[in-house]
């Protein structure tokens, strides 16, 4: 194997950020399109995100553990990012 494959090889996941996926819904099980998503860390905020048309919003962070997910400036839920979290709208 040439040296720029190995230095290929060893740069492949090296850019991946974690990433969490927040699924926005309202009480009805209907998905909550284009509302403002932010998760929290100790460390700080990520940028706003907003769902698409599935109420779905992925979000990359450099951080891990416990993070709060806010909607349209709300707090929410908590979860153990990166992971997964159902937000439902009352």
């Amino acid at each position: 194997m040439s040296r720029d494959a190995v230095d290929d090889f060893l740069k492949e996941g090296e850019d991946k950020v974690p990433a969490s996926t927040i699924i926005v819904q309202h009480k009805d099980g209907s998905p909550a399109r284009g509302v403002r998503v932010v998760v929290g860390f100790i460390a700080g905020m990520t940028p706003p995100v907003y769902t698409n048309d599935n109420g779905v919003a992925v979000i990359e962070h450099h951080s891990t553990g416990t993070a709060r997910v806010y909607v349209d400036h709300s707090q929410k839920e908590a979860f153990k990012a990166p992971g997964k979290c159902v937000v439902t709208l009352s």
